[in-house]
């Protein structure tokens, strides 16, 4: 018997479409219940109303950044589990600020193999 994931709630904090439709269809087909948020604030906003289990997000975005947004939620709800996807991992110094939150489950760059990061999901949960 397979666990079934329906209840678990994940917050995508991500303003590129081209990466975000195909990924909350393959999260949706593995039982997640996404909500999106195309910018930092929304998704701090969303955090504050919805308790997600899991929160992607991605670091380069209009007006906040992610990192921004991670410091934020983490100081928040200090029980939140937070995965980076994003395109510039390795060159944003944005980055260097949030890589020791003990909140990060993961850091992917993209693209990202969606059944790895399905497996960091099931693993952190």
């Amino acid at each position: 018997m397979t666990k079934s994931y329906l209840y678990r709630k994940i917050l995508i904090i991500e303003d590129d479409e081209i990466f975000l439709k195909p990924l909350v269809k393959f999260l949706t087909t593995n039982q997640f219940q996404v909500n999106i948020a195309n910018n930092a604030l929304t998704g701090i906003d969303l955090q504050d109303n919805i308790k997600f289990d899991i929160i992607i997000t991605d670091l380069r975005m209009e007006g906040m950044s992610g990192a921004e947004a991670i410091t934020k939620i983490s100081a928040k709800y200090p029980d939140s589990k937070i995965i980076v996807v994003s395109g510039f991992v390795k060159e944003d110094e944005e980055f260097k600020q949030i890589k020791n939150n003990t909140q990060v489950c993961a850091v992917y760059e993209k693209p990202v193999d969606f059944n790895e990061l399905l497996d960091k999901i099931k693993e952190s949960l």
